[in-house]
């Protein structure tokens, strides 16, 4: 079994300061996020399982050939080499797994390891086995790249940035800002919030697919989107939310001169969407309505009202 070095993760406020330090300087500046997905994709090669064609062909849709899918993980690689900072599981850190495990077939075998190995959140003991193989794919992404370039801090920092004030600070301080986002209220949202104006960059929606509606996502309108990707400033930020693919958007913003930023979910919560239960419920004390359905924590919603807490908070944290 091979044990790898422990890596330490930045903290919320040097994640803080090196975002708003290269908004000040009008430097390029990425920060993207590694979940299960990404895991799948870094350890994708022609000999992966079905299953695991299956998952990413998610993204791409079900003509998706070996050649894009690699093509898919290529641009990952790229992002996160030329990436600032890298979100990132706190559990794959400091673990010792045997990676072995991914190449055979006993799922209660490799559960039982993985579960003794990972110190899961109490919204995933009951994790099921494709998730769980996901997510021993990224740790041993992680142990077999030194990321020495990087800082790591962890994937959900997104949360923590914009409930300290501080993105909304951001935003406003720049005044024109870009999105790249299935979701097609955010940028009305945005502009309606915090007054500022928003360059708007809508993708396909992956959870269409559970309505018969998907549209692949990646090569298609990936390139166009990227085609059209236009940094006005120097240090202009994009909030990107695309999932594998929105990787590749974060390095054109980067390259262009921008500052990208992969905040994932957190803009499904300001679109009041209740996409990351396990998350939410994680870091949030959830609430539920009298028939029993789970609410969103109204501080995490995009609103005029929020946005003016936010400001109040930040001015009161920084006095």
């Amino acid at each position: 079994m091979t044990v790898y070095k422990s890596l330490a993760l930045a903290s919320y406020d040097e994640f803080e300061f090196a975002v708003n330090d290269a908004f000040e300087k009008k430097h390029p500046f990425s920060f993207v996020r590694l979940g299960d997905g990404e895991g799948a994709l870094l350890d994708f090669d022609e000999k992966c399982s079905i299953e695991d064609i299956e998952y990413l062909s998610e993204h791409v849709g079900k003509k998706a050939t070996i050649e894009q899918l690699s093509a898919l993980k290529h641009n990952l690689l790229a992002a996160i080499d030329n990436t600032n900072i890298v979100g990132i599981r706190n559990d794959v850190l400091g673990v010792s797994f045997n990676e072995n495990l991914l190449h055979q077939n006993d799922e209660q075998l490799f559960l039982n390891e993985f579960k003794q190995a990972f110190t899961l959140r109490a919204t995933e003991l009951d994790i099921c086995y494709s998730d769980a193989r996901r997510i021993a794919k990224l740790y041993k992404a992680i142990k077999h790249n030194a990321y020495s370039q990087q800082k790591l801090c962890t994937q959900w920092i997104p949360f923590d940035y914009f409930l300290s004030g501080a993105l909304t600070n951001l935003l406003e301080r720049a005044g024109e800002i870009g999105v790249v986002t299935a979701r097609q209220n955010i940028p009305d949202k945005l502009r309606k919030a915090l007054n500022i104006k928003v360059v708007e960059h809508i993708t396909p929606d992956k959870s269409a697919r559970q309505v018969g509606t998907f549209i692949p996502h990646y090569p298609k309108h990936f390139n166009r989107i990227k085609n059209e990707i236009n940094v006005k400033y120097p240090g202009m930020p994009y909030l990107v939310a695309a999932g594998l693919i929105g990787k590749g958007y974060c390095a054109e913003i980067q390259r262009q001169g921008g500052i990208a930023l992969d905040i994932g979910a957190l803009i499904d919560c300001w679109d009041g969407r209740y996409s990351r239960p396990k998350v939410i419920e994680s870091k949030f004390n959830v609430k539920k309505t009298l028939m029993g359905k789970k609410k969103l924590p109204e501080e995490l919603k995009m609103t005029t009202e929020n946005a003016e807490r936010l400001r109040e908070l930040f001015r009161n944290t920084r006095n």
